[in-house]
């Protein structure tokens, strides 16, 4: 992956990509690649293991949302900051980037089955963002179609539902799908290489702010589910990979989709947009080291 990072960095600063190639490639990405990536995941082997993970993620990761918004929310009332860069701090907080970045990892790392996790994760990041996360940032509520009628929530649902009945694609469908799926991890990999090219390093590490949200995003959240799951697993069985899946979701730079809403209606967006790239640069450091922590820990 580091390789395709780096490529992706030669790429922008030989100009070969620039801002237009770069959107036009993350629109195939998120509407096209990643779609039947996910709708591949679906026909990884039934079974009741699987069905208990879908479930866990799907309520570990709805609780996760509850509590890190109530807390937050309640907590930032008391920080000397101005009101929109609270309403900011609380989303770049609690919403990771779980589509761009945490599908191609978790197809990476664990194939169909992490992916087909992931896009459970994703799923409840679009209940919980689209509702609450654009009410914080926009004082409007968010509406159905922005959580359920995009291509990737499309597809996830599609997924689970493949998944469950015992019909299996075609030889020839699932190798098409396949084909285009491999696409993820190399095109994602690559775009997030152009995007550290485009960074300025010496204005980016001068808001204080910026580094709170990233220890929070970066390793306090993600550390508190590590250990939730730890504790949980002494009383109940829990899969050591459903685990890892979790704590890696957790663990995500901030989402890009809090930049765009920030900008949309004016809601201290030099700061989200800072913040979001402080948390992508760090993410090479930390998340390296979190996966082989989980890895050491969680799969002997």
């Amino acid at each position: 992956m580091a390789l395709m990072i780096i490529l992706g960095i030669i790429l922008r600063k030989k100009r070969i990509i620039d801002d237009r190639t770069q959107g036009t490639l993350s629109e195939i990405l998120l509407k096209a690649v990643l779609p039947f990536t996910i709708i591949s995941s679906s026909q990884y082997e039934y079974s009741t293991e699987m069905v208990k993970s879908i479930i866990a993620v799907a309520c570990c990761a709805s609780a996760y949302y509850i509590v890190t918004l109530l807390i937050l929310r309640q907590t930032t009332m008391r920080l000397p900051f101005d009101e929109s860069e609270k309403r900011v701090f609380v989303t770049t907080s609690v919403f990771a980037n779980t589509g761009f970045v945490g599908f191609p990892l978790m197809y990476g790392l664990f194939g169909a089955s992490g992916l087909l996790l992931a896009s459970i994760y994703n799923l409840m990041y679009n209940l919980f963002f689209y509702t609450y996360g654009v009410h914080l940032i926009s004082r409007k509520n968010g509406n159905f179609k922005d959580i359920f009628m995009n291509p990737v929530s499309i597809a996830s649902v599609a997924a689970v539902v493949l998944f469950i009945i015992p019909w299996r694609m075609p030889a020839f469908v699932k190798e098409t799908t396949d084909l285009i799926g491999n696409m993820t991890v190399p095109l994602s990999m690559i775009i997030l290489g152009s995007t550290f090219a485009t960074v300025d390093l010496r204005k980016l590490f001068m808001d204080k702010k910026s580094y709170i949200v990233m220890a929070l995003r970066l390793i306090v959240f993600p550390l508190a589910m590590l250990g939730a799951l730890m504790i949980a697993s002494r009383f109940i069985e829990v899969n050591p990979r459903t685990m890892i899946t979790l704590t890696i979701m957790t663990a995500l730079p901030s989402g890009t989709m809090n930049v765009i809403y920030s900008e949309r209606y004016n809601c201290a967006s030099k700061f989200c947009a800072r913040t979001v790239v402080m948390t992508l640069v760090f993410m090479v450091v930390t998340l390296p080291l979190l996966i082989s922590l989980c890895l050491r820990f969680l799969m002997g």
